[in-house]
């Protein structure tokens, strides 16, 4: 899940997502299986990939995005190209 997170991170760096605030950065200690966005567009943005069959969690303004050991390169592909849409 680690490598998919940094995958991730590189693949937003130039989307409106990629601007967000990382709140849980990766700094190789024990982390989450999420990554949390801080951003006031959070909810516009959850809904937003919710309409396009991507499921992630909002809380208020921390947009979250999980990982789950199901997960591969071709879904982070997929993210990055909706994150790429998102204004």
């Amino acid at each position: 899940v680690a490598t998919l997170q940094s995958q991730l991170l590189e693949a937003i760096s130039g989307t409106a997502l990629g601007e967000a605030e990382l709140l849980n950065p990766l700094d190789g200690r024990p982390h989450a299986r999420f990554l949390a966005f801080r951003d006031p567009r959070a909810q516009r943005w959850c809904a937003g990939l919710k309409a396009k069959q991507c499921i992630t969690d909002v809380r208020g303004d921390v947009l979250r995005i999980g990982f789950g050991l199901y997960h591969d390169e071709e879904d982070l592909e997929a993210f990055a190209a909706l994150a790429s849409e998102l204004a």
